[in-house]
C-alpha cells in the first residue's frame, strides 16, 4: 500500500521501519505538550508575580496549527514534497485516543484500512518483526481494526484478496481507492498495478519457522467471540 500510493506523483506515504519509525504515540505526545505549554504560558503571563515577556501563550487552535505543520514537515522531510501525505502505521485505528486526536488535528483525514487474514498476517509478523508478539494482543488489535469501519468512514483494502485477482479487478479496486483519496489514476499507478511487484518479503517461505497451531486458533476464537463474526464478514475462514 505504501509503495502503491507513493508511486502517485501527488502522494507521499511515510514508511513503517520497525526500529526507526516515529510512532503516532510519540507524535501525539508532542501535540499534548504543545497544548499544555500554550495553556501554561498564557496563565503565567497573566500572573502579576510571574510575568515573562516571551511567554505569550498559545490557544489550542494555534497549537493544532503548529503541530499539524510540524508533523507534516517532519514526516514528509523523508520524501518528496507532494500535496497529499500520510503514514503507514500498524494498528493505529485500534487506538481510539489516537484516532480522536488525529481527527481533531486533521478533520479531513482519510483512513485506508489494510487487513489480511488474521492468522496469515500474524504468522508473517511473528516470522519477521514481531517474534515476541502475543496472539491475544494481535487478535484484539485485528478485531478493533475491523470494527473501526463500523463507526468511521474509511476504505477497506484487502491485499490478500487481490493477489490472485485479474488485472482488471486490481485496477478497479485501485481506481476506487484513489477516488476515495480525491485523486485520479496516473500512468505511474497504472504501471504499478500492471506489474504488481512483490514489494517486500523479509524472509522466504522456507525460512519462516513459526506456524500457528490449530489449537491456538481455537483458543483465540473462544476468547474473542467477535473474531469469527468479523472474519466471516471479511470473507475469511
Amino acid at each position: 500500500m505504501q509503495w502503491l500510493l507513493s508511486s502517485h506523483p501527488r502522494i507521499h506515504i511515510h514508511g513503517q521501519e520497525p526500529e526507526l519509525q516515529i510512532t503516532w504515540q510519540n507524535l501525539l505526545a508532542w501535540y499534548k505538550q504543545l497544548v499544555c505549554a500554550g495553556v501554561w504560558s498564557a496563565h503565567a503571563n497573566q500572573t502579576v508575580n510571574y510575568r515573562i515577556p516571551h511567554y505569550a501563550g498559545s490557544n489550542p487552535e494555534r497549537c493544532r496549527t503548529v503541530f499539524a505543520r510540524m508533523a507534516k514537515d517532519f514526516l514528509c522531510g523523508y520524501g518528496p514534497e507532494r500535496p497529499r501525505w500520510g503514514q503507514k502505521c500498524l494498528w493505529l485505528c485500534a487506538r481510539e485516543g489516537c484516532v480522536q486526536t488525529i481527527q481533531e488535528v486533521w478533520p479531513c483525514v482519510k483512513w485506508v484500512i489494510c487487513l489480511r487474514h488474521p492468522w496469515v498476517s500474524f504468522e508473517s509478523q511473528k516470522n519477521t518483526f514481531g517474534a515476541h508478539l502475543s496472539a491475544e494482543t494481535w487478535t484484539a488489535n485485528w478485531i478493533a481494526t475491523a470494527k473501526f469501519l463500523d463507526h468511521h468512514e474509511g476504505f477497506l483494502f484487502q491485499i490478500d484478496k487481490l493477489n490472485h485477482a485479474s488485472p482488471i479487478q486490481r485496477q478497479e479496486t485501485i481506481d476506487r481507492l484513489l477516488e476515495f483519496l480525491g485523486e485520479s489514476p496516473t500512468p505511474e499507478t497504472r504501471k504499478f498495478v500492471a506489474d504488481w511487484p512483490r514489494i517486500h518479503k523479509e524472509r522466504e517461505d522456507s525460512a519462516r519457522t513459526f506456524r500457528m497451531a490449530e489449537q491456538r486458533k481455537s483458543e483465540m476464537h473462544q476468547r474473542f467471540p467477535e473474531l469469527r463474526t468479523y472474519m466471516e464478514r471479511l470473507g475469511y475462514k
